[in-house]
């Protein structure tokens, strides 16, 4: 429950706040339906869905923080000041511009719209559901996947197959069944899971231990190589929090010991240690390769140190990438292969919107402890995070980092009781 029930900000809780973050999360380009969904009656609701939102928000929120200049809007502001410049420099006018923006100010809206203890319960609680939704549907599909035979198969963008069941997607074309939840791919799921395992470890007062199994339970049921890596450095840093209480000293003995227990787990199981690193053993030029991956990298850097002030823009991305990519490996990728935010930010915008980006990522990081070492543990956990999905055009991105430019607040939230 929460302390006594004596915060306001959580007692006055309203159906709103819970539909308002709904909103963020499942209508989203992170999600199958709304993000690589080839049918375009999706991506046109979101855009509805999105503008309806943000009426709303500018009607019930205290519109001061525009006009008052803090952190957050002066970061804001920078933003849609370089934007428009890379815009103009490249003599380029795609809506991808006026999108990235309105991206941001709806972010800023967000998160004024919510205090932090708000935002952290209302977050935790909805990706707990689908997380547990997820994990029943995921246990189920290993049994029988053909129970799911019923439900409409559809195809994104990449040309992937999923069983479409709304409130999860499941995918049936691999060798073995990953958990993706709503998401358009298990590697963003495991981000949002991350992310919820960062605000129950280091944003709460006491630890809600249901809800963080259930994260765990789901982060490892996607299989992906670099969920794990995240998971065991955020676990990691929680074990340098200085405190004497007796409740943080059983955490951290739970918390090395789920560690230490993983790690003999995974190099115990031959094909449960297959499952989670073959992507790092493939060397062939192939999409989801790591090694593509990391050409990708490469290729955005050298676009960037080419266009270093406001990068080469939206419009012409998608062919300067090929080029790079060509130049690089003889091989033309496509930015399909690219799954690097931040290098991505700093080849389409150049070196101004990059630093911005960074820094909100510092800036979050910074808030999450007084020490160096968690906060240096959590910045590279962020890289990562950037580093694994493109999330340019995600709602839940940049409400994310617009929440880690505001004060930290001290967060009182205990066990949540239902």
């Amino acid at each position: 429950m929460i302390k006594g029930l004596k915060d306001k900000s959580i007692s006055n809780l309203k159906f709103s706040h819970y539909i308002v973050l709904f909103i963020i999360i499942y209508i989203s380009d992170d999600t199958f339906n709304f993000g690589t969904n080839e049918n375009y009656v999706y991506l046109l609701a979101k855009y509805i869905i999105y503008l309806l939102l943000t009426v709303y928000l500018l009607s019930v929120t205290n519109l001061k923080f525009l006009t008052t200049l803090t952190k957050s809007s002066l970061v804001f502001y920078l933003i849609v000041f370089f934007i428009i410049l890379t815009s103009f420099y490249n003599f380029d006018i795609s809506g991808g511009y006026l999108y990235q923006i309105w991206l941001f100010f709806l972010a800023l809206l967000v998160v004024n719209f919510y205090s932090s203890k708000q935002f952290i319960y209302v977050y935790l609680k909805i990706v707990y559901t689908l997380s547990f939704v997820s994990l029943l549907i995921f246990i189920i599909s290993n049994i029988s996947s053909s129970i799911f035979q019923i439900f409409p198969m559809q195809t994104n963008s990449a040309g992937a197959n999923v069983y479409n069941l709304g409130i999860c997607m499941v995918s049936f074309e691999n060798t073995y069944i990953r958990n993706m939840s709503i998401f358009r791919e298990p590697g963003v799921f495991m981000i949002y899971l991350n992310f919820a395992v960062i605000l129950e470890l280091f944003f709460k007062e006491e630890i809600n231990r249901r809800y963080l199994l259930v994260f765990i339970l789901a982060i490892v049921s996607t299989f992906s190589t670099a969920a794990f890596i995240i998971l065991g450095t955020i676990l990691f840093a929680y074990l340098f929090i200085k405190s004497t209480k007796k409740v943080v000293l059983k955490n951290k003995a739970i918390i090395l010991g789920l560690i230490m227990l993983a790690v003999l787990f995974i190099l115990s199981s031959a094909e449960f240690y297959n499952m989670i690193f073959d992507k790092i053993g493939k060397d062939s030029i192939g999409e989801g390769s790591s090694l593509a991956r990391g050409v990708s990298v490469l290729a955005n850097f050298n676009i960037f140190l080419e266009n270093f002030l406001f990068g080469v823009g939206i419009k012409i991305y998608p062919l300067t990438f090929s080029k790079a990519t060509l130049a690089l490996i003889g091989v033309s990728l496509d930015i399909g292969n690219n799954t690097n935010t931040i290098t991505t930010i700093l080849a389409v915008y150049g070196i101004f919107t990059g630093f911005l980006f960074v820094y909100m990522l510092f800036s979050f990081a910074k808030k999450t402890s007084n020490s160096l070492v968690i906060r240096v543990l959590i910045f590279l956990v962020l890289i990562m995070f950037y580093s694994n999905e493109d999330m340019r055009y995600s709602l839940m991105s940049a409400a994310m980092l617009m929440w880690g430019l505001k004060n930290k607040e001290i967060i009182v939230i205990n066990n949540i009781a239902s």
